[in-house]
């Protein structure tokens, strides 16, 4: 039985990751800072027939000790870390001029460095086993920039006193740097026998980020499959880069988007 740590598993796209990967036989620790919501993800997960275990480990992956405590917790509970799905990730939206330092080192630290830091965390474990698969979970919003006219009203294109659009630059450079940092580390580790890929998805409702309807109808119209993606179809992708299947596939930025980049 294989082992995997999901980061941000206990809602929307991580935990819809959890049970992918669980319905295929894999073990998962899932990673998050609200001990509630992990347990209901657990309880939700649980009992499905064939289904492999899931484990909640309460934490904050921008903490150095949560880190190696969750990685401890995957290895004492299943011997060792034999995946990790980077999904965790943060965002802030506000006016192009008046965007706050501290929320971009937020963001910065949230959605790349910690992941960079759990992989180095869980490499030596891979390495000595000769396999493991790291899948970082990105965005079309880290090769493409936002076009506010498919927001609108709710993210505006025009703020008072003239500050510029309202953006979310940080999730966008931090999206664009986990696509480098996929390739980057592919090529070291690939000597190891470890792959390492990206996951771009587009346009995904989900319960803890819920689109408003006027919006969701001009995301869809914009798209060339004229819908928004469905949960299960982004954790069909990261399942496959997972799976033994994938075993010549590294390097890669699977764009999942319904046709949204292409044009």
């Amino acid at each position: 039985m294989r082992a995997a740590i999901v980061t941000g598993g206990a809602t929307g796209l991580g935990r819809a990751t959890v049970a992918a990967l669980t319905a295929a036989g894999t073990a998962c620790v899932i990673v998050g800072r609200r001990r509630e919501r992990l347990d209901a993800a657990v309880a939700a997960l649980a009992g499905r027939s064939g289904a492999a275990e899931v484990v909640a480990v309460a934490g904050d992956v921008t903490v150095a000790e949560d880190r190696a405590r969750v990685v401890d917790a995957c290895r004492e509970r299943f011997g060792t870390v034999d995946v990790l799905v980077n999904n965790a990730a943060t965002s802030v939206l506000a006016p192009l001029l008046d965007y706050p330092d501290d929320a971009w080192q937020h963001v910065l630290e949230t959605n790349v460095t910690a992941g960079f830091s759990l992989a180095r965390e869980v490499l030596p474990l891979m390495r000595d086993q000769r396999f493991g698969r790291i899948v970082n979970i990105a965005s079309v919003y880290g090769s493409v920039a936002l076009d506010n006219a498919h927001y609108e009203p709710v993210v505006a294109g025009e703020t008072p006193g003239d500050r510029g659009p309202m953006r979310e630059v940080a999730y966008a450079a931090s999206k664009g740097a986990v696509v480098q940092l996929t390739r980057e580390l592919a090529a070291a580790v690939g000597r190891w026998g470890i792959t390492v890929n990206s996951v771009s998805p587009g346009m995904f409702p989900v319960e803890d980020a819920p689109i408003d309807p006027r919006v969701r109808e001009q995301l869809a119209a914009a798209t060339p499959l004229r819908r928004v993606g469905e949960p299960a179809e982004l954790a069909a992708a990261v399942r496959f880069l997972c799976s033994e299947e994938a075993s010549f596939v590294t390097g890669h930025n699977l764009v999942v988007d319904g046709g949204w980049s292409i044009w």
